[in-house]
């Protein structure tokens, strides 16, 4: 139901008329819009292909599927395109000394250490105090807005009484409604797991066959650079009907994804033998089947309903499974791959570091 509700036209416009009550009560700017949103990256899978080296005698593999490290990236963007310095969360949580030392990780960015790779509760707010630091310099009127979803970090008594103490006010998207609303979702995150597959595809093929933490750190900043250029981040705004403002952008699109799809375009339902590949119709099937056995004997149609309906439990418990196999994959298949060419030397055990190369930690 709250999906459903989410999907409304008349959610979605109220929503809209909401965020517009709020900037012009408080007078906030174009630059004072901030979108914050993570993304996660298996930092050693690039694109399924066949690679070419020069050296014949060295084979290069591209990691699969099977092989996941997984990281978060926690981006922030303002209405005026500007993407503020990020935090990355890397799995683990001892921070490695090669990380800073050999890598080009810029000293601007918040690395930090989760054994998920997650943000969590404590991440979260050392990213409010970055955020804090970051936007206040750039400020131009007396409040700033934080477009956010409703994730439970964001919304703690610690994270909204700072940003009370500092006049963020923070407006929370939708539920639902990220594919919609979320300036980050719609328009950046795509390009960005572009351009990190073709970073991992560029070390493959000069001779890297880890491509771990270390390289992922090296890399991201040039990324970065590619994804988050000033023309994508104010069409990310624009594309959400944000700035300019401008909520028939997304309703027009809500409307046209209600419309029903040719009939060709749908995904078959049955076989071309007669098998049922979904549950709805593996549902039909069975009332055909037992609207067709009525004059037969009620023993038969006793047993044939029962063996229909342990067949479709079985059906909706396998669906079921398999919805809950995709969501947990990731966090299940996280590892902890180290470097072991570089420097094990350990900084700290957890929190969070930023690089001061004139300084140190």
């Amino acid at each position: 139901m709250d999906r459903k509700n989410a999907h409304h036209p008349d959610s979605i416009r109220a929503w809209f008329e909401k965020y517009l009550t709020i900037c012009d009560a408080y007078n906030i700017q174009d630059s004072d819009k901030y979108n914050f949103d993570k993304t996660g990256f298996h930092i050693d899978i690039g694109r399924d292909q066949s690679i070419i080296t020069r050296e014949p005698t060295k084979k290069s593999y591209l990691a699969t599927s099977t092989d996941r490290l997984l990281t978060s990236v926690c981006e922030t963007i303002s209405g005026d395109g500007v993407a503020l310095p990020p935090i990355v969360i890397i799995p683990g949580i001892i921070h490695k000394e090669s990380w800073y030392t050999t890598t080009r990780v810029p000293g601007n960015y918040l690395i930090g250490t989760s054994e998920t790779g997650y943000n969590n509760d404590e991440l979260t707010m050392k990213w409010l105090v970055h955020f804090e630091r970051f936007s206040s310099s750039r400020q131009v009127g007396d409040h700033r807005l934080l477009l956010l979803d409703g994730f439970g970090s964001h919304c703690t008594k610690q994270f909204l009484d700072y940003c009370d103490q500092y006049k963020i006010i923070v407006f929370c998207l939708l539920a639902h409604s990220s594919h919609l609303l979320q300036q980050l979702d719609v328009v950046v995150f795509q390009p960005y797991k572009h351009y990190h597959a073709e970073a991992v595809e560029a070390a493959t093929r000069t001779g890297c066959g880890d491509f771990n933490k270390s390289e992922f750190l090296d890399t991201i900043d040039t990324i970065r650079q590619q994804t988050l250029k000033t023309s994508t981040v104010k069409s990310a705004f624009r594309a959400t009907g944000l700035i300019p403002y401008n909520p028939d952008i997304v309703i027009s699109k809500l409307r046209e994804s209600r419309i029903s799809p040719p009939l060709q375009s749908l995904p078959l339902s049955v076989s071309p033998t007669g098998i049922p590949l979904t549950i709805v119709s593996l549902k039909t099937m069975r009332e055909e089947l037992l609207s067709e056995a009525k004059d037969l004997s009620p023993t038969f149609q006793h047993k044939l309903k029962q063996a229909l309906q342990g067949g479709l439990a079985l059906a909706q418990s396998g669906a079921l499974a398999m919805e809950h196999m995709e969501n947990t994959r990731a966090a299940e298949e996280a590892r902890n791959a180290r470097r072991r060419a570089q420097s094990q030397r350990q900084i700290q055990k957890g929190g969070l570091l930023m690089l001061l190369r004139q300084g140190g930690w």
